[in-house]
């Protein structure tokens, strides 16, 4: 029988505080970039300044992307990319 896979209260928050992040970051890229450029750069900085709980997280991510994509880089050149792949997905 399959298990639920059930989201704890801190991981529903975390995701929670990533989602916000992303929906002002879309909003400032897809509304205020394209009809206000001018005030896009203002929309940002207003917004980590009065939800920085949001923002701390996809700053966190954002650094670590670069971090990751090094690591996975090297582990496909040394092993291949089974070594990242699913397993369901080979």
């Amino acid at each position: 029988m399959a298990q639920r896979r059930i989201a704890t209260k801190a991981k529903k928050e975390i995701i929670d505080r990533v989602v916000h992040a992303l929906v002002f970051e879309d909003i400032a890229k897809k509304v205020m970039d394209v009809n206000f450029p001018e005030y896009g750069v203002k929309f940002r900085a207003h917004m980590k300044k009065e939800c920085p709980q949001y923002y701390r997280l996809l700053d966190e991510l954002q650094k670590a992307m670069p971090r990751v994509h090094k690591q996975m880089s090297e582990q496909i050149d040394k092993e291949g990319w089974e070594s990242v792949t699913p397993k369901d997905l080979i």
